[in-house]
């Protein structure tokens, strides 16, 4: 939304009475992207082994990618199967095929391939970014699976991991046989949703509605979970490591939250952000991580040496005009990505504006 000079003015009045996070302005350094789709609703971003950013449309069952080089955007049409069979179905409507999916979570391996999850189809999607090949993977069927759109997948030795959110799952995929092994999380109704491999090989797991991190190890097979010092954070996504923290947004908490690896402490950082809706985090090469939010029009980082916060708004916004909250966020972007790299620079995306953006840190 671009600001008239009438509404300018209003922003600037109401600017004295709102409380207002510290603004990092960084002008001229914004380049945005548009989806070649209409309504197509960029979700998750990462960087794919050719260097390029890929995604995974929310509104339409398509992966795209996006060289920073030249800014060129190729898209890529998802495979339509049924959990029955993972053969593609000839005959079934493209609009069927394109919006019913739903999906979001998709990261980069080392085998030189991408993976994404398909959404409510509870489907594995691997991807070869040379040939463009797309082989859709059926894991077990559960019915509970992903009865909404938002759950992760995450690399591991041999594999991958994913989670189930309502079916209160998460599974290992096996490269070497193709097979899927699932395990219950312990607290009933939790919604296990992002996850993390950390560098002590254990798997981390945010339980949005359990309101607690959780421990695996795949060498014993144990799992423990560790409750927030604070009720009703909805710890979401897992996405950054550093100096023996594991890092996770906070949906309802509005910010940051980290466990220590080795004692399990866990530290919260609110951010102050009126209204925040906590989505994804990255790390970036000085030590920042990085938030992205759902109803908030901006950025935010929170430097892990100092532990204070610095946020960028999206440009010609209220929240550019020092508003925030509710003022500040109409329309909101529904920002759910944030992803460092490729290049200096943090990747987001928007799925009102249906593009993708990049902002330059030098």
């Amino acid at each position: 939304m671009r600001l008239t000079p009438c509404t300018a003015l209003v922003a600037a009045l109401l600017t004295n009475v709102l409380a207002q996070p510290t603004i990092e302005e960084r002008a001229g350094k914004f380049t945005f992207y548009d989806m070649l789709t209409r309504a197509a609703g960029p979700c998750d971003l990462c960087t794919g082994p050719d260097g390029q950013i890929w995604s995974e449309d929310i509104l339409v069952n398509k992966l795209f990618s996006i060289n920073p080089e030249t800014g060129k955007v190729r898209e890529l049409a998802i495979p339509f199967t049924t959990p029955l069979s993972n053969e593609t179905i000839p005959g079934v409507s493209q609009s069927i095929q394109d919006r019913t999916a739903l999906s979001c979570a998709i990261r980069p391996r080392s085998d030189e391939n991408l993976y994404a999850y398909n959404g409510l189809r509870n489907q594995l999607v691997r991807i070869n970014p040379t040939t463009k090949q797309i082989k859709v993977l059926q894991g077990p069927v559960n019915p509970a699976g992903d009865l909404q759109p938002f759950n992760d997948i995450t690399e591991a030795p041999g594999g991958m991991y994913v989670t189930q959110t309502s079916g209160n799952t998460f599974q290992y995929y096996d490269f070497s046989d193709e097979s899927f092994t699932t395990y219950e999380v312990p607290t009933p109704a939790s919604f296990p949703l992002g996850l993390k491999v950390a560098s002590n090989g254990k798997l981390y797991v945010a339980e949005l509605i359990g309101n607690r991190i959780l421990e695996f190890d795949p060498e014993t097979k144990a799992m423990k979970e560790f409750p927030l010092p604070l009720p009703l954070q909805g710890p979401a996504v897992v996405r950054a490591e550093r100096n023996g923290y594991v890092y996770f947004s906070l949906f309802t908490g509005n910010g940051i939250g980290r466990i220590n690896i080795e004692t399990h402490k866990i530290d919260l950082y609110p951010s102050s952000t009126q209204g925040g809706l906590g989505a994804e985090d990255t790390l970036d090469s000085k030590g920042g991580v990085w938030l992205s939010y759902f109803t908030a029009n901006v950025l935010a980082r929170l430097d892990t040496n100092t532990f204070k916060y610095k946020y960028v708004p999206f440009p010609d916004t209220f929240a550019r005009g020092g508003l925030s909250g509710i003022l500040g966020d109409i329309p909101p972007y529904v920002d759910v990505a944030v992803h460092y790299g490729p290049g200096d620079a943090v990747w987001f995306a928007s799925i009102i504006e249906n593009k993708v953006g990049r902002y330059a840190l030098s």
